[in-house]
């Protein structure tokens, strides 16, 4: 799985070094299930992808929505196991992140978040 990091482009700031990009089926389809938690500054990016459910997951997760020019479309701060999250309409991307990453105004709708490799 590649690996990248993850800046918030308006405030400079990379919030997480180790983000994997789930491109294959089968990367996509196991996402973050079997883990046991997330480590300070990992994640996981899913392209392509509208919503994500957290069954079976052991521990909770921050969650950024993302359209196709990685601007946030929605936030979800520590979705629980056993839940759904869906992003609106302009979703084209998920990105995955320890509970607490998303701290309160952090992140806004419309901030944009780049990849480095």
């Amino acid at each position: 799985m590649r690996v990248a990091k993850a800046v918030h482009l308006k405030k400079g700031e990379v919030f997480a070094d180790q983000v994997g990009v789930a491109t294959t089926l089968y990367q996509r389809t196991r996402g973050l299930l079997g883990r046991g938690a997330l480590k300070d500054g990992e994640g996981l990016f899913i392209p392509k992808c509208k919503s994500i459910h957290t069954f079976f997951m052991r521990f909770p997760i921050d969650v950024l929505f993302l359209d196709r020019n990685n601007a946030v479309t929605k936030i979800v701060p520590c979705l629980v196991p056993f839940r759904i999250a869906v992003g609106p309409w302009r979703t084209s991307g998920v990105l995955e992140l320890q509970c607490g990453t998303l701290e309160e105004g952090r992140f806004d709708r419309g901030d944009t978040i780049s990849f480095l490799p």
